[in-house]
Order: C-alpha cells, then sequence, then structure tokens
C-alpha cells in the first residue's frame, strides 16, 4: 500500500512552544484580570508544571477551563485574542533537536494541523527553512473553533487541499497528545482510509499514561531518532 502523505501537528512535535505559550497565555488572560501576574496559576509557574497540565487535558479548551475558570461561552474570544498576544512576542521557540534533517529528507507530500495559527507556524518554519516542506497548513483559523481536533475537519482539508484523498493508499499522522491519536482515528473513519498514528512524547510525560488513552497510538517514540526509525519503514 502507498504512503499518500504525512500531516504533523506542530506544538510539542515539531516545535517547543509551551514557554511562548504560556507567555501568550498570561497575556490573554490580563484581558479578563489585569492583574493576572501578581497572582499566576501554579500552572504557569514553570514550564514544567505547565506541560504536566497541558498534557492532562484533552485540549487547550478543557486547559482553560478547568485551569484558569474560564467560561465555555468565553472561549471563541479567547481565540480572537490569540493571535494578536501570540504576534507582540517576539521570541522564536526550538525546534526540537535533530528534527530539521528528518524533516528534509522526507519526500513526501506533508501537511500540518494544529490549533494554532497557521501565520505563526509558517513565519516560525520559514526560520528554520523548512518551510517549504509543508505544502499546506491548516491552523484554527482554516477550520473555526467547532471543528477543531478531535473533529477530523482539519485532517480533510488538508489532504484536500494536497491533493492526495482521491488515492489509494494510507496516512501517517505524527502528534504529542492523545487527542492528536483520537484526530488520527476519526479522520480515518471518515476518510475510509488507514492512518497510522505515532506519538512523540520528548520529555516523557505520557510514558505510563499513553496506553490508557481511549485511543491508543500505532507507534509511540520518545526521541526523534525513535521517530526517524519509525518513518523509515515506511518510505
Amino acid at each position: 500500500m502507498k504512503l499518500l502523505g504525512i500531516l504533523w501537528d506542530y506544538d510539542g512535535t515539531i516545535i517547543d512552544t509551551a514557554r511562548k505559550n504560556m507567555k501568550v497565555t498570561i497575556e490573554v488572560l490580563k484581558h479578563y484580570d489585569k492583574d493576572m501576574e501578581s497572582h499566576l496559576p501554579l500552572v504557569l509557574q514553570s514550564y514544567e508544571n505547565y506541560q504536566i497540565a497541558n498534557h492532562k487535558y484533552k485540549n487547550w479548551q478543557e486547559l482553560y477551563m478547568n485551569e484558569f475558570n474560564v467560561k465555555e461561552s468565553d472561549l471563541s474570544e479567547i481565540v480572537k485574542y490569540w493571535a494578536p498576544e501570540q504576534a507582540k512576542i517576539d521570541y522564536i521557540p526550538d525546534m526540537f533537536d535533530g528534527l530539521k534533517d528528518v524533516i528534509n529528507s522526507l519526500n513526501v507530500k506533508m501537511g500540518i494541523c494544529s490549533q494554532n495559527s497557521s501565520e505563526t507556524i509558517k513565519s516560525v518554519l520559514k526560520h528554520y527553512d523548512v518551510l517549504d516542506k509543508f505544502q499546506y497548513i491548516v491552523g484554527y483559523d482554516e477550520t473555526g473553533i467547532n471543528y477543531q481536533k478531535p473533529d477530523p475537519a482539519g485532517f480533510i482539508k488538508c489532504v484536500s487541499e494536497l491533493e492526495i484523498n482521491n488515492e489509494d493508499g494510507f496516512y501517517i499522522y505524527i502528534g504529542d497528545h492523545s487527542d492528536d491519536v483520537t484526530f488520527a482515528r476519526n479522520a480515518e473513519k471518515e476518510l475510509n482510509k488507514k492512518v497510522i498514528s505515532i506519538t512523540v512524547d520528548y520529555l516523557g510525560l505520557n510514558k505510563d499514561k499513553y496506553i490508557c488513552w481511549k485511543d491508543i497510538p500505532d507507534y509511540y517514540v520518545t526521541s526523534v531518532e525513535e521517530l526517524n526509525d519509525v518513518l523509515k519503514k515506511f518510505l
């Protein structure tokens, strides 16, 4: 069976955006509480705390509602604040070590399905000189808040734009979160094609948890080297 394309998550999969996302979150929350920095929630007091919380919940919506007391009715407003506040922070987050070489070695159509801003993703990938390896990027601005992961809308839009949705074969989806696996499974059902799910866990946060997720990935890797070894099996 032919590999049609590889789709990637962005935050925590290609780029370590946690530190920047913490800064953006603080600025977003200041729209509701101007004194937020004087009494930061524990989640925002350290990189480690944020990463643990980020993987505790299914998605960013749950994180905001449970850790920051944001009402569900305010989530669409949070989305509107996110991109402008992110643009104000002049900080390029790190790409995970060795991943640039892996990405550049892949000669297959590739796209990104993320809940970040597509323009932000493009600017960071351009900085690392790998933007041209991704033929299409789906961010929250391409799907809207009601169709974000694990809804398969972003996946379907991406493979359609890559013009690989009408061919026979399978896809690979690479992410770092439990919702990424469910996203892949939902896309698989919708498209009636196999989607091989790879979970990357560079920090080892899900080592003892992923086998209990609602949907279990086909492959679980803890390093870029392991990811590269898995991808070689399909190339």
